[in-house]
C-alpha cells in the first residue's frame, strides 16, 4: 500500500509540474502578445456632426452595435472571475476614468476599426467584426452621440487576464486582441448606398458574423446558430419570419428566442436594413453546420 501511495504521489507531482510548466508557457506567450504595440498607416479624416438628427441616429447605431458591452449609459463594465480574470469594458464618457475627454475623434475610431490605442497598445475584447460593421459616416454619428452623453465617473481596475482567458487567447479561440485580426493598413469601410441592396445587406450583416461566424453557419464559442438558407437553418423561413424574429424574438414555430441573441436591440434596425440583411443572407452559400 505504501508503495502504491508513493507512486501515486510521484505521478501527481509530475502531472502538477507539467501543468505548471504548460501554464507558464501559455502565460509567457499571452503576455508577449498582449504587450505588443501596433501601428496603423490607414489614413482617414472624420467630420463629426453636432446636429440633433445625426446624434439621434448615432444613438440608434450605438444601441445596436455597442450597448451590449459598454452599457446604456456608456460607462462600461467590469467582469471578475478566477478563470477568466479581471477585465473591463471601457467607459466611453468624458467622466473620470472615461476616454472621451482624452481622445480625439480619430483616436476613438482607430480603436474600433483597428483595435489600437493612441500609444500603440492594443484594445482588449473589442469585436474585430466592427472593423467592417461601421463605415465612416456611421462612425461619425456614433462619436457624435458619445460626445453628447452625460459624463459618468468610474474607477476600473487594471486588466488581469486569468488562466482560461490566456489559454483561449494563446490558442486563438477568443478575439482578445483585435489588432492581431484586422488589416492595420486597410482604409475604413466607405459609403454604402441603400439602393445596392445586397451590398447594403452585406454591410449590415457584418455584425452578425461575431456570433454566427464568417460563413453564417454558427459558432459554438459565441452561441450563434446557422442563419444561412440551408434547409436545416433558415431555409424554411419567410422574410416575415425573419422580421418577427428580430422584432419580437419569436421563431416561426412560436418558440421564444433567448435574449442571448440581442434581438431587442437588433430590432432597432429599420425595415430597409432588415430587408437588405435578409436578401443578402439568401445569397450566401447554403451550408450545414458541421
Amino acid at each position: 500500500m505504501k508503495r502504491i501511495l508513493k507512486w501515486t504521489a510521484i505521478i501527481l507531482a509530475v502531472l502538477l509540474a507539467i501543468v505548471i510548466l504548460a501554464y507558464g508557457a501559455i502565460a509567457a506567450v499571452s503576455a508577449g502578445r498582449l504587450n505588443r504595440t501596433y501601428e496603423t498607416t490607414a489614413d482617414f479624416n472624420l467630420n463629426v456632426p453636432d446636429d440633433p438628427q445625426s446624434i439621434n441616429e448615432g444613438k440608434r447605431l450605438y444601441t445596436i452595435l455597442c450597448q451590449s458591452c459598454h452599457g446604456e449609459d456608456l460607462s462600461g463594465q467590469v467582469v471578475s472571475d478566477f478563470m477568466m480574470g479581471q477585465v473591463f469594458v471601457a467607459n466611453l464618457t468624458s467622466g473620470e476614468g472615461g476616454i472621451a475627454a482624452e481622445r480625439s475623434d480619430e483616436d476613438m475610431a482607430r480603436a474600433v476599426w483597428y483595435g489600437v490605442k493612441p500609444d500603440g497598445s492594443p484594445t482588449f475584447i473589442m469585436a474585430p467584426e466592427l472593423s467592417q460593421a461601421v463605415n465612416v459616416s456611421d462612425m461619425e454619428k456614433i462619436i457624435a452621440y458619445i460626445r453628447s452623453v452625460p459624463p459618468v465617473d468610474t474607477d476600473y481596475p487594471q486588466m488581469k487576464p486569468g488562466p482560461m482567458l490566456r489559454l483561449m487567447h494563446t490558442t486563438n479561440q477568443f478575439p482578445l486582441v483585435t489588432a492581431e485580426m484586422v488589416d492595420l493598413n486597410a482604409p475604413p469601410p466607405g459609403a454604402i448606398t441603400k439602393e445596392d441592396v445586397l451590398a447594403f445587406g452585406q454591410y449590415k450583416a457584418a455584425l452578425c458574423t461575431a456570433c454566427h461566424g464568417p460563413d453564417f453557419t454558427g459558432s459554438d464559442m459565441a452561441g450563434g446558430t446557422n442563419i444561412t438558407a440551408h434547409e436545416s437553418a433558415l431555409g424554411s423561413w419567410t422574410e416575415e419570419d425573419f422580421f418577427r424574429a428580430l422584432r419580437e424574438g419569436v421563431r416561426p414555430d412560436g418558440s421564444a428566442i433567448s435574449t442571448d441573441m440581442p434581438w431587442e436591440t437588433l430590432g432597432l434596425y429599420t425595415d430597409e436594413e432588415i430587408h437588405a440583411i435578409w436578401e443578402y443572407l439568401q445569397t450566401v452559400p447554403e451550408l450545414e453546420k458541421e
